[in-house]
């Protein structure tokens, strides 16, 4: 099922301590990553309360920014603190275009303020076609003509006939007057004009000047009809409001406990219902029907409470004990299949049974599995992982309405108790997650992050002032945040190595994304390109290439290492020649004997009319190559030796950065719109590769 509102990207704005976060772009799966403080629960929590499942507003009081709440927060301001970006999915377009009748936008901005009010913008203005005073001008000139055409009905009524032609064509001389004072009769003052031209005209009606009554009031009925239609842009407000996606935010203090205090539990309902761990109780009993109360309710023992008021227990007393306990009974005993069948269906690691047990005034859970089928074992006795999986089961279920489609999960900090391959796992049952839902997470574990799709992360800080600032487009330099995100990618490239036969060392990320870029660019003009099946993986510098390249002594097969044809690869392959890779000179491939220069690095494949605009931009200032600088070897010792020379310096990962931002502007170019020349030696370089690994395997 497609949703109707995809999300696009997202602005939180005035809001703890976020004054501004700037756009953050949403992926079906985005994850926050950040240390703690850092502002990444304040995110989602703004983002929940943009259209909670669970109604819970903004409270300015508590959340707009203390340092600015004395001097700027005035009740009746209209203060926004999340706005959402959709797109329309194509079928939602058409089913607005049949409905409303006009061509819908493609995209929409809606902002949730502090009194709860939605704005909603568009791509494309959004009007209604005007009920212009000119149209009732026109329809009451014609009832003038056609009111100086009257005849008398007899040579004695002509006097008669012509004081009505005169005071018609008077009325409707006046009406005009008071229509030509307004734009627009698309409006209240429009429509009582309508009506009081319809109602007036209808006083005048009389056998002689029906038919040219009719005439107007037929007009002005038709006007009045469209000047009275909910105008177009409240009428889609309307239709996108209510197909907005709802959001679930699930944290760990919601994780459920095995034992629930039933007088307790309704206490805190009905003082604190939006508490994680009353909310997790509440969505458990309302799964499967159940009411608290009702169980609470059911237990309670009539002659029990006679007995301690020193009352006789009469058997009818007993009777109904017993019938109330036998219902409770059937009750758990029906929702504990109930939950066992749906939970099975959604978590395939193990198959649990699950049970809920009335005692008294406890509501416990109890649980076994298919290894030990026997066995019962508390909730919380259960692992932290099952806890997690099995509270937020029952959250999201209930809150999304049973599965709802457009339900968009906000997680934090999820999985923080799961062993790290646990925490892998959790990674794949996001990824199923997300088929038919938005999913947005934050974590500080670097395995809760995908390495093989780092693009989707956004890393979080808190800067001098303790606002937290969003980074979109590059990394931030505070080493903490970043720390994840590198043991990410580290994990998957070192994991991806020894699940490949087909490997091939590069030396840095610069080498891996231009690589990457023009191998999609390759394939998709139709050139041959690397085949799935070959893992490329950066080594963080030439001198690491050696290291990595040591991890597969105990392989049968060595990956193929692409070097530099600069100073640094030949040192670098005389060493591997020497030691690692004796007698297997076909394994080590220099980009020199492939581009046929003495000097080259990977940028020489793309050339200075590609890369220097990328470094002109990342500097702020034009960079241009002259003779001397042409002089110096390889691309990279030009670019270097041009900016000395207008006495700047590149900064640090200077490479990975311009190949990073090429990365993102080709991955929405068209490949035809890309230089010949460039793929050209690209598929040059990519045919040596596949020559040389079918050599070595």
């Amino acid at each position: 099922m497609e949703s109707k509102l995809i999300p696009k990207q997202f602005k939180v704005t005035n809001y703890r301590n976020i004054d501004d976060s700037g756009w953050i772009p949403l992926e079906q799966v985005t994850v926050f990553v950040g240390r703690n403080e850092s502002g990444k629960t304040t995110l989602l929590k703004a983002l929940h309360k943009f259209n909670p499942a669970i109604p819970e507003s903004y409270n300015p009081q508590r959340e707009f920014p203390r340092d600015r709440f004395t001097r700027d927060f005035r009740e009746g301001k209209d203060w926004p603190v999340c706005a959402v970006e959709f797109d329309l999915s194509p079928s939602f377009r058409e089913t607005l275009k049949a409905s409303l009748g006009t061509d819908i936008p493609s995209s929409t901005i809606c902002t949730r303020h502090y009194d709860g009010s939605l704005a909603i913008s568009y791509d494309a203005a959004v009007s209604d076609d005007p009920v212009l005073p000119a149209d009732v001008t026109k329809a009451l000139d014609t009832f003038s003509k056609a009111a100086r055409r009257l005849a008398a009905p007899s040579p004695e009524q002509e006097e008669q006939t012509r004081q009505l032609r005169t005071n018609l064509v008077n009325w409707a001389t006046t009406k005009k007057e008071e229509v030509s004072t307004l734009h627009d009769l698309k409006n209240n003052a429009g429509v009582q004009t309508l009506k009081a031209i319809r109602d007036e005209a209808n006083s005048r009606s009389t056998p002689h000047t029906a038919d040219i009554i009719e005439t107007l009031q037929d007009t002005i009925e038709a006007l009045l009809q469209r000047a009275q239609t909910e105008p177009l842009p409240d009428r889609l407000d309307a239709a996108i409001e209510d197909e907005l996606p709802v959001f679930i935010y699930f944290e760990n203090y919601g994780i459920l406990d095995s034992a629930v205090y039933l007088p307790r539990f309704l206490e805190d309902f009905a003082r604190a219902s939006n508490d994680p761990k009353v909310r997790t109780i509440n969505a458990m009993f309302k799964h499967v029907g159940l009411e608290a109360k009702d169980i609470a309710e059911l237990g309670q023992e009539e002659a029990a409470d006679a007995k301690r008021a020193g009352q006789q227990v009469t058997q009818e007393m007993i009777l109904r004990d017993q019938e109330r306990k036998e219902l409770r009974a059937v009750k758990t005993n029906s929702a504990s299949l109930d939950i066992t069948r749906r939970f099975s269906e959604w978590f395939h690691q193990r198959r649990h049974s699950i049970r809920y047990h009335a005692d008294g005034d406890y509501f416990r859970i109890w649980i076994s599995d298919d290894r030990r089928p026997g066995v019962e074992i508390e909730l919380e006795s259960r692992s932290k992982g099952f806890q997690w999986f099995f509270s937020f089961y029952l959250v999201f279920l209930v809150e999304s309405d049973e599965g709802h489609q457009d339900a968009i999960l906000l997680l934090d900090e999820p999985g923080l108790n799961l062993h790290p391959t646990a925490q892998q796992e959790l990674i794949a049952f996001f990824e199923e997650l997300a088929r038919n839902n938005t999913l947005i997470y934050s974590t500080h574990s670097p395995f809760l992050i995908d390495g093989e799709h780092i693009h989707r992360v956004r890393p979080v800080t808190e800067d001098d002032t303790g606002h937290s600032r969003i980074t979109v487009d590059s990394w931030p330099k505070d080493r903490e945040t970043i720390f994840p995100l590198q043991a990410a990618a580290g994990y998957a490239m070192v994991r991806g190595l020894f699940q490949h036969k087909k490997n091939v060392l590069v030396e840095g990320m610069s080498d891996y994304l231009y690589l990457h870029t023009l191998n999609l660019l390759c394939r998709a003009t139709g050139r041959s390109a690397l085949p799935d099946d070959i893992y490329i993986t950066p080594c963080g510098g030439t001198k690491y290439v050696g290291h990595i390249a040591s991890l597969f002594l105990g392989q049968v097969v060595r990956p193929l290492v692409l070097l530099d044809g600069d100073d640094a690869g030949r040192v670098r392959r005389d060493a591997l020649l020497k030691e690692l890779y004796t007698g297997r000179e076909r394994a080590v491939l220099m980009l020199s004997e492939v581009l046929g220069v003495p000097e080259c690095e990977i940028e020489d494949i793309l050339g200075e009319t590609i890369i220097l605009p990328l470094v002109s931009a990342l500097l702020g200032k034009n960079i241009a190559l002259n003779k001397d600088d042409r002089a110096k070897g390889s691309l990279v010792k030009q670019i270097v030796s041009a900016v000395e020379r207008n006495q700047m310096s590149l900064p640090d990962g200077w490479k990975p950065e311009i190949a990073r931002r090429l990365a993102v502007d080709w991955s929405t170019a068209k490949p035809e719109s890309i230089a010949t020349t460039v793929l050209d030696r690209a598929e040059e370089l990519f045919k040596a590769m596949r020559g040389r690994l079918e050599e070595v395997i």
